[in-house]
């Protein structure tokens, strides 16, 4: 299997552990916030890679990808520290992912 399929699994693993977590946390199910976190780490780590590897004109859509999973990473941390406004990271960083997908 190459790398890009392993990626593309791997983000796809990411995304439903993500929208599982943001399930769980609106149910208020323990534990919610390790899941979210769990999916977090892989769109990151798959967004860093796609933005390493890009060439010069997709960098700045790639670049604006990883600022939107920051966005994940600050509502995984409020939903440790047990705020309820995790929300509007999770919204901004939808609003950006839509915009990046009207840009390509």
């Amino acid at each position: 299997m190459n790398i890009l399929k392993s990626l593309s699994i791997l983000y796809y693993i990411g995304m439903g552990l993500v929208f599982a977590g943001i399930i769980m946390q609106l149910g208020h199910i323990e534990k919610a916030h390790w899941i979210f976190a769990a999916g977090v780490l892989p769109i990151l780590g798959v967004r860093c890679y796609n933005r390493a590897v890009s060439t010069s004109d997709r960098a700045r859509l790639n670049t604006i990808l990883v600022v939107s999973a920051l966005f994940l990473v600050a509502s995984a941390y409020i939903m440790f520290i047990g705020r309820n406004y995790w929300i509007v990271g999770v919204l901004i960083s939808a609003l950006i992912d839509i915009y990046t997908s009207f840009r390509k």
